[in-house]
C-alpha cells in the first residue's frame, strides 16, 4: 500500500488545528464493530472477548503460548506480578525510566521497587547493572520496551534463570514489534501489552498477560475474575455460570464485549499501521540527521513497531525552549519519561547508579506521530524543529 493510500483513512488536520501528539484511528469497520457489540446487548466479557484473545496469539505466533486479555496493562502487569507469587518482603527490579504505571502494578501486591539504570542506545534496561542489584529478596525483574525499540530480554532472561528468578515485560510500546525474526510476547517469560486510547492499536482501554505456561490461564482467569473459579467458560459463551467456588483473592479487570469488538476490527490494520508509522519515522530521522544539538535513536526502524517518535536534546533547558517553540506554531509534544526515583511515592526505594536515566529524563522529547499522517501535517513537524535550531 502506497503513501496516498495510507493517508486517506483520515481526513488532514487543519493548518490552524493543533498537530496532537497522537490521533487515534476509529474508522468505519472500527465504529460498525462497536455498534454490532452494542446491538447484540452482551456487554460484559463475552464470546467477543475470546476471540480477540485469540486473535492476539494469531497475531503473534504464539505457537502454544496463551494470552489472557485484561481492562488495561497496569492491570496485565498486576496480575502477572500475583501469578508469580509476588508480595511484602519481595524485591521487583525495574527501570526507573518508565510510566509509573508499571511500578504502581508491582507495588500493588506489596513487592518493593528496586531501581536500575538503563543503556544509553536503546533506553532498555541495562543486565549489567540489573545483575548487580539482585539480592536474595530479588524474586523478579521489570523489563520495559521503549518506544518499540525491544530491550535485550534474552540477556535479562538468562541471568534471572542463573538466580531462579522471573521477568515481566512491559510491552506497551511494542505490540508488532520483532526481535530476532519473533514478535515480541512470543519468547522469554511472561509478557503484557497495551492497548490504551495512544497505543498502536486500540480497545479503547485494555490490556493483555502472555504466558507461557498453558497451566497458568486458569488461575489467571481466577486472578482476572474476583477469584471465581468456573465462569469464564460460560461468558466466553455469552452466559453465566450461576454455581461456583470463590478459590483466591481476585479482582474485577476483564476486558468486555465492546472493547474487544473493537480490538477485533483493529488487528486486521496492525502491520499497515506499523508500516505508515515505520515511514514517518525514517521521514524525521531524515529531517533531523544534520541538526546540530539533536540526538536520534540508532535504529532504521525495521522489525520495530513504532509507538511513539523520540529525539533528544542537549539539556532540559534546551528541550523547554523547543517545546515552547512548537507550541507556538501549533504542534504538541510529550515527555516520556520522567525519572520514577524522583516521585515522593518512590524515593526511599533502594537504587543503584542511574545516571543514564538522570541524563535521558532531561533530554527526551516526543514528537507527533499518528496513523495515516497527511503531507502537510509532517511538514509542519520537520519545519518546526528546524527552524528552532536554525537548520
Amino acid at each position: 500500500m502506497d503513501q496516498e493510500d495510507m493517508v486517506s483513512k483520515l481526513p488532514p488536520i487543519d493548518r490552524d488545528a493543533v498537530v496532537p501528539v497522537y490521533r487515534p484511528y476509529l474508522g468505519p469497520e472500527v465504529q460498525e464493530a462497536a455498534r454490532g457489540a452494542l446491538e447484540a446487548g452482551w456487554l460484559g466479557m463475552g464470546k467477543l472477548s475470546m476471540e480477540f484473545e485469540q486473535g492476539l496469539e494469531r497475531y503473534l505466533q504464539l505457537d502454544g503460548r496463551r494470552a489472557v486479555a485484561t481492562n488495561s496493562c497496569t492491570e496485565a502487569i498486576h496480575l502477572a506480578g500475583q501469578l508469580i507469587g509476588l508480595g511484602p518482603g519481595d524485591e521487583v527490579i525495574c527501570p526507573a525510566f518508565t510510566y509509573v504505571a508499571g511500578h504502581q502494578a508491582i507495588s500493588r501486591t506489596g513487592a518493593s521497587i528496586v531501581f536500575c539504570d538503563v543503556e544509553e542506545g536503546h533506553l532498555g534496561l541495562d543486565p549489567d547493572r540489573v545483575r548487580e542489584l539482585i539480592t536474595d529478596r530479588t524474586r523478579a525483574v521489570l523489563v520495559v520496551d521503549y518506544l518499540g525499540l525491544p530491550a535485550r530480554v534474552d540477556d535479562i532472561v538468562a541471568i534471572a534463570r542463573e538466580h531462579g528468578l522471573r521477568v515481566i515485560e512491559d510491552a506497551a510500546h511494542a505490540f508488532g514489534t520483532r526481535s530476532g525474526g519473533r514478535p515480541v510476547g512470543s519468547f522469554g517469560d511472561i509478557t503484557c501489552f497495551s492497548f490504551g486510547p495512544v497505543k498502536m492499536i486500540t480497545t479503547l482501554e485494555g490490556g493483555a498477560v502472555i504466558t507461557p505456561d498453558p497451566a497458568d490461564v486458569q488461575a489467571l482467569h481466577e486472578l482476572r475474575h474476583l477469584g471465581i473459579d468456573a465462569d469464564t467458560d460460560a461468558r466466553y459463551r455469552n452466559s453465566r455460570n450461576w454455581e461456583f467456588d470463590v478459590v483466591r483473592q481476585g479482582y474485577r479487570c476483564h476486558l468486555g464485549s465492546v472493547p474487544a469488538a473493537i480490538g477485533l476490527a483493529q488487528l486486521p490494520l496492525v502491520d499497515e499501521f506499523i508500516a505508515n508509522r515505520q515511514e514517518y519515522c525514517r521521514r524525521y530521522d531524515a529531517a533531523f540527521r544534520d541538526v546540530e544539538g539533536l540526538t536520534l535513536f540508532d535504529t532504521d526502524w525495521k522489525d520495530v513497531a513504532p509507538y511513539i517518535y523520540v529525539v533528544r536534546t542537549r539539556d532540559a533547558e534546551e528541550r523547554g525552549r523547543l517545546m515552547t517553540h512548537l507550541k507556538e506554531r501549533g504542534i504538541a509534544t510529550g515527555i516520556h519519561f520522567l525519572g520514577a526515583q524522583d516521585f515522593s511515592f518512590y524515593e526511599g526505594c533502594r537504587r543503584g547508579g542511574l545516571e543514564v536515566t538522570d541524563r535521558a529524563t532531561g533530554q527526551v522529547l516526543t514528537l507527533p506521530l499518528h496513523p495515516y499522517m497527511d503531507e502537510g501535517t509532517l511538514t509542519r513537524v520537520t519545519d518546526g524543529v528546524r527552524s528552532f535550531y536554525g537548520a
